[in-house]
């Protein structure tokens, strides 16, 4: 976890690469580079007015809070198995959060008409863990091998392909997606009396509780990536009594739209 982690700083030029096995072309560039690098004021703002692109409907959550009970068991099962792969794969966060992304999107978009069936979700989960780990890692398993973490089902790679070209179908073949990771040292940084590029210890540390959101439940929708980063960096910066909170344009916007929150936690690193 902690080499993926150090390879995800790594800054890398884009390029798209033929996937042979799969017959399709990936974007390679780690998601990972999205976050790190864009610092200014002027690039976070343009991910923060694009990142609703990269959501699921606006319908999703209703839908899961209200009368499909099915698919909100299907998907919580589908994402404790990607947790489990990807701890068993040695996947860093980013893989989770992507995968979970794929996931999420794809269900607000199609109607499966077996979603009471639990092959078809897990089938989507390999699918979508699949198309993560070969856009956000270096090395990645067959698909047959990528099938662990105690599966209730084991599928053949045809099967596993068929659903991958659905789901890039299905999302417009938008896999670069920008998530609460692409912002974390941005408001890191922003926390920092110093405002200075954050230790390895707190961004390895905050990643590691926005992949756990993935896990938290349906809450965590409700929330766009930016107001998540914020939340993140805010916690886990307080932990180590290190918040500062800038005068930034940018800042003060996080913490209007967080609120209270946000406000009620103004006093760290104070004492």
């Amino acid at each position: 976890m902690a080499e993926n982690l150090e390879q995800s700083l790594l800054c890398t030029e884009i390029t798209n690469v033929v996937d042979e096995e799969n017959g399709m072309i990936v974007e390679k560039t780690p998601i990972s580079q999205m976050g790190f690098p864009l610092e200014s004021e002027e690039m976070i703002r343009g991910m923060m007015d694009k990142e609703k692109q990269h959501l699921p409907s606006d319908d999703y959550i209703k839908r899961l809070r209200s009368k499909d009970l099915d698919l909100n068991v299907r998907r919580r099962e589908a994402l404790n198995w990607i947790w489990k792969a990807c701890e068993e794969h040695q996947f860093g966060p980013f893989c989770i959060c992507l995968s979970g992304n794929y996931l999420d999107r794809f269900l607000s978009v199609h109607d499966f008409p077996n979603i009471d069936k639990a092959w078809t979700v897990q089938l989507l989960a390999v699918a979508c863990l699949s198309l993560a780990a070969k856009v956000e890692e270096t090395e990645v398993p067959s698909l047959i091998d990528l099938q662990v973490g105690d599966p209730q089902f084991v599928f053949e790679a045809k099967s596993v392909q068929r659903m991958e070209l659905l789901v890039l179908n299905r999302l417009e073949w938008r896999l670069r997606v920008i998530t609460p990771c692409s912002y974390i040292t941005y408001f890191l940084r922003k926390m920092s009396k110093c405002d200075q590029k954050p230790s390895n210890t707190l961004i390895s540390r905050s990643l590691q509780v926005i992949a756990s959101k993935t896990q938290a439940g349906i809450d965590f929708l409700e929330f766009r990536p930016s107001e998540v980063a914020a939340a993140v960096a805010l916690s886990v910066s307080g932990e180590l009594h290190t918040v500062h909170f800038d005068n930034s344009p940018l800042f003060s916007l996080l913490q209007k739209q967080l609120g209270i929150e946000l406000q009620g936690n103004a006093s760290y690193g104070d004492d």
